[in-house]
């Protein structure tokens, strides 16, 4: 599966202020990344720090807030971790879960799902 790349906005935790970030589709993370710098231009606070595992194994905390998406017309609040110079930025799976969509690797981009509900 090739990579997926798409611009989201992000926008303070009122949806107020927003700013266009081009992020990499990963359904491996399971909070978005954004870069520190963006979230605290926009005001977004530290809400908490969680223990992050590495795609290396490694355990390392990672400073969680919440802020507004605008993804595929759609709007809503969701976690967002904040990346230190030279991560990449991330929408994640529960990013994707929140809007109800999922990934479609052939066509390379991003699709309505259905909501599981058991």
């Amino acid at each position: 599966m090739g990579t997926v790349k798409i611009t989201i906005a992000v926008g303070d935790p009122q949806g107020r202020t927003f700013e266009d970030l081009e992020v990499t589709v990963d359904t491996g993370s399971t909070y978005t990344a954004v870069p520190r710098e963006l979230l605290q231009r926009l005001g977004v606070p530290v809400e908490r720090s969680l223990p992050s595992e590495t795609a290396d194994g490694r355990i390392v905390p990672v400073d969680v807030g919440r802020a507004t998406i605008r993804l595929e017309g759609l709007e809503f609040p969701t976690p967002i971790i904040f990346a230190e110079q030279g991560e990449p930025s991330l929408l994640g799976v529960v990013s994707l879960e929140e809007a109800a969509l999922a990934v479609d690797p052939v066509g390379q981009h991003l699709v309505p799902a259905n909501v599981l509900r058991y």
